[in-house]
Parts: structure tokens; C-alpha cells; sequence
């Protein structure tokens, strides 16, 4: 595999990591752009003539070991094991777990090759087929629930007997189907000594069982499940939880805010619009729900849904992400004009402080795709999801310090998606490792994991239980940790 080059999407400036490839365009996975590929970034196909016939073997077994992880419902754990045995980017990894557990085919090479020919590798009916196509491999569940086929073109036959050979002269096969050997010119027999393979000892009666660590924080209770019914979602992002045991929940597309209680039981829900994207929420202390669609923040009656107000942007910029403040405040990120902000807004929707190119004053550019955070001493945290930072300021707006850094180490991120301040002032990040905890000043904690999913939306409530919103699922956590 290449290693990832970067260009900037030509409409929002978004960077692309691209990994190569013969393809002359991609789509920008922010605004679903097509961009053409410079040409000095086009890598040529390789020769499969050059592959390491045991590089084949263990891919082979890590894909098998993809599927099994992605049937069982872990796929943070097949994102990270494809991840690291492809080289992709944790967003093209989660893609295509995605897509190996809808069934759909899955590309994960740029090979040419020769004449085809197949072999099989038994692995307990867990079932994947990789077959070629043009400029390509592409990976599909198989129908053979004992066995996985493996059709590959191959350019020589050796490749083919240097894996197989070893397989059979290590499990006996010779011995079961050949007992004796013809030789044709002199009509003799020639007998085949017996070989014997030394005997494995037999596994102890009784193992002791490792006990798990318990995590940073551990699910106490969950609700949803897919679907368009009352309680159910299907792509849920965002989360605000109010100090009178509601919990909000809004599908990112298709216009629905739900209200359960803090028991998981669905109560009602407000119907916004259905084709503007609904990234973020935020409740206060005085039954108001915020909700942020397109680029205005609109606040209703959190008990009747009742649109009360619509706050509308400076000229030329959009609102990004919303919270509330302890002291009921509502603060907001903004980009536009060549720059990123955050402002506190007032009961009308003016701003008390506004701080002009946050991030970007921080470095050589300004962020796409600020989301924020503040904590019970009004100082706020805005988290770049291009940046892979996060930077803090005092409730006067002026800047503290940052601390983060892209890359797969404790304490840095790869693909950010949330950020929420406990009531201890620790900062929680959800990134597609799990959610990394830091200190108020940024000294890495801990980390933890998500069931089955990654955190799209986080929000603390009062008595400090974490509450996540999963996509097609909500939990609510207790924080372990003090």
C-alpha cells in the first residue's frame, strides 16, 4: 500500500488522504465533491509477480479474522485490524467494515495479474471470497458456510504450491491419500514410511480466567435500536440532556428531535426540518432546547416543542456546534469568511464575546469543523475535527494552551467526532479508538471504548453520568474514576 498524500478539496478546502491509485478522481468525503487526482499523486498498479506469497497468507487470515469480529458486533475492533493490516485511514477502514457487514463487495488492492487459479482455507464457516476485477480486489461474504474461497490471478504456479505444500506436509495429508506410491517404468511398489507428528499435549482441565479491567466509565443502560418508530433511530449524532431528566436525541437527517427520560422511555418528539442536517444540540436550566440546523440556531419550548426564536449568523458565516454554559449562556462555533469564531450569545441571540479565528490563530489555517465544549468555570474547549487538536480559552476568550496532535498514540486522534467536560472538569474526546480522557489541563488519562459503535454526540448530566449517542443507539455511563 502507498503512503497517504494530501491535496485540499477545491470547494471547501477540506485536506484528502489519499492513498494512491491509478483512479483519475475521488469524491471528497466532506462535501461529496469529485476531485481530480494530480497526476504527480497517481501511482501505477503493481505487479502481483512481486508478492510475497506468505504477505498473501496473512492477509488472508487477518480478513478472515475482519469478518468474524464484524459478525460478532465488534467492529471497532475489525476498523483497527483493518487499519493496520491495509494501511488505510481509519475512515476508509470503517467504510469498508461497514461495508463487509451489509454484505457489499470491498476493494482493498490495486493488483494486476496473469492467469487465474484458486485455493480454499477452511476457518470454522466464517465465509469471505475474494475475487478479481478491474484494477482491483474486491471482497464479498462467501455462500459456502464451511469454507472461505479464495479466487486470485496469479502471474506463476509456485505461488500457489509454496502455500499449499507446507499447509498439507503439516496436517499429514500425503500420509491420509497416498499410502503407497506406483512406480510406472518398473511396475514396483514402492511402500511410504509412516510419519509421525508429535502429539500436542492435551490443554489443562482448568484454566484460571483473566478478570477484565474495568473501564474509565462502563455502560449502565441503553436504549434505541434502528429504525423510524418511536425509541428507535437510525443516525443519531446529537445529544443534550437538561436538569429535568430529559433526554434529547436528534436524528442527523430527516427532521426529528426525540424526548425520552432518563430511564430510556420515549416521551415525545419535535418535528424540525427534514432536509437540513442536524449536527449539534444544547438544553438550558429553563426548559429551552437549541437546535443547530444548516446554518441558524433555532430555540423552542423543550416541553412543547414550540418554536420560540431563530438566531441568525453574521453575514457570510455558519453556525458549526452549540453548548450551554453552567451559567445558562449559550456559546456557539462559526466559520465563514475565511476564518473560525466562537461566540456567547445572549437571551436574543446576540454576542457578548466573540473570538475571532480561534483556531486558525493558532495555526497556519482556519478549521472547517470546530465543536465545542464548555466547562462549570466558563472556560470553553473547541475540538478541530481537521486540526486533530483541541484548544482551550478562558471565559474571556483568550487563548490557553492546545494539546493533541493527529497520529494512533494515547493522547492523539484520528478521526474525532465529540467532545463533552466532565463535572470534575476532565474533557472527554470521542475519537474511532474510543473516548480519550484528559485532564483540564491536557494530560492524557485514560481511554475507553463504546459497544459496538463509536460516540457521535456526548453530554454529562448533573449527577455526572455520561450519555452517548451511537448512530442507532443511546447509553448512558457512569463514570468509574473519580
Amino acid at each position: 500500500m502507498s503512503q497517504s498524500q494530501t491535496f485540499t478539496c477545491a470547494k471547501c478546502g477540506a485536506p484528502q488522504d489519499y492513498r494512491g491509485g491509478s483512479a483519475p478522481t475521488i469524491q471528497c468525503s466532506y462535501c461529496d465533491t469529485t476531485l481530480i487526482v494530480p497526476e504527480a499523486l497517481r501511482t501505477p498498479q503493481p505487479n502481483f509477480g512481486t508478492l510475497d506469497p506468505s504477505d498473501l497468507k496473512s492477509q488472508a487470515d487477518k480478513l478472515v479474522e475482519i469478518k468474524r469480529l464484524t459478525d460478532d458486533g465488534n467492529k471497532i475492533a475489525a476498523i483497527k485490524l483493518y487499519h493496520e493490516t491495509f494501511h488505510t485511514g481509519l475512515r476508509e477502514a470503517k467504510d469498508a467494515v461497514d461495508a463487509i457487514e451489509r454484505g457489499q463487495n470491498v476493494q482493498v488492492a490495486q493488483i494486476s495479474f496473469g492467469a487465474p487459479q484458486s485455493f480454499q482455507v477452511s476457518h470454522e464457516g466464517q465465509g469471505i471470497t475474494i475475487t478479481p476485477s478491474s484494477g482491483g480486489v474486491q471482497i464479498s461474504p462467501s455462500r459456502n458456510s464451511g469454507c472461505i474461497i479464495w479466487i486470485v490471478v496469479l502471474v506463476i504456479l509456485i505461488v500457489i504450491g509454496s502455500i499449499a505444500l507446507p499447509i498439507l506436509l503439516s496436517v499429514g495429508a500425503f500420509a491420509a491419500f497416498m499410502p503407497v506410491i506406483s512406480n510406472q517404468t518398473t511396475q514396483q511398489v514402492v511402500e511410504i514410511p509412516t510419519i509421525d507428528f508429535p502429539t500436542l499435549a492435551p490443554p489443562p482441565t482448568s484454566v484460571p480466567t483473566a478478570q477484565p479491567t474495568p473501564q474509565f466509565a462502563n455502560v449502565v443502560s441503553e436504549f434505541g435500536g434502528k429504525g423510524t418508530g418511536a425509541g428507535k433511530m437510525e443516525d443519531a449524532r446529537a445529544i443534550a440532556v437538561d436538569n429535568g431528566g430529559h433526554v434529547f436525541v436528534a436524528e442527523y437527517i430527516g427532521g426529528r428531535v426525540q424526548v425520552f427520560d432518563t430511564d430510556g422511555k420515549f416521551k415525545t418528539q419535535c418535528l424540525i426540518d427534514p432536509q437540513a442536517p442536524t449536527p449539534s444540540l444544547a438544553a438550558d436550566r429553563n426548559g429551552n432546547l437549541f437546535v443547530l440546523q444548516g446554518s441558524t440556531i433555532t430555540k423552542y419550548d423543550a416541553a412543547t416543542c414550540e418554536e420560540l426564536d431563530v438566531f441568525q449568523p453574521a453575514l457570510g458565516e455558519s453556525y458549526e456546534h452549540i453548548a450551554v454554559g453552567a451559567d445558562g449562556a449559550l456559546y456557539a462555533t462559526m466559520t465563514g469568511n475565511q476564518k473560525d469564531s466562537i461566540v456567547k450569545l445572549n437571551e436574543s441571540g446576540r454576542a457578548t464575546i466573540v473570538v475571532d479565528n480561534a483556531v486558525g490563530g493558532q495555526l497556519d489555517r482556519f478549521e472547517l469543523d470546530p465543536l465545542l465544549a464548555v466547562d462549570g468555570q466558563g472556560n470553553f474547549y473547541v475540538l478541530g475535527s481537521f486540526a486533530s487538536q483541541v484548544f482551550k480559552f478562558d471565559r474571556t476568550g483568550k487563548f490557553v494552551d492546545s494539546f493533541g496532535g493527529r497520529g494512533d498514540e494515547p493522547g492523539q486522534f484520528s478521526a474525532v467526532g465529540a467532545i463533552a467536560i466532565d463535572p470534575q472538569g476532565r474533557i472527554y474526546v470521542s475519537d474511532i479508538k474510543g473516548v480519550q480522557v484528559f485532564s483540564a489541563d491536557g494530560r492524557y488519562l485514560d481511554v475507553f471504548d463504546i459497544p459496538r459503535s463509536v460516540a457521535s454526540g456526548m453530554a454529562f448530566d448533573d449527577d455526572g453520568h455520561l450519555w452517548v449517542a451511537a448512530r442507532e443507539q443511546v447509553y448512558q455511563l457512569a463514570i468509574e474514576r473519580e
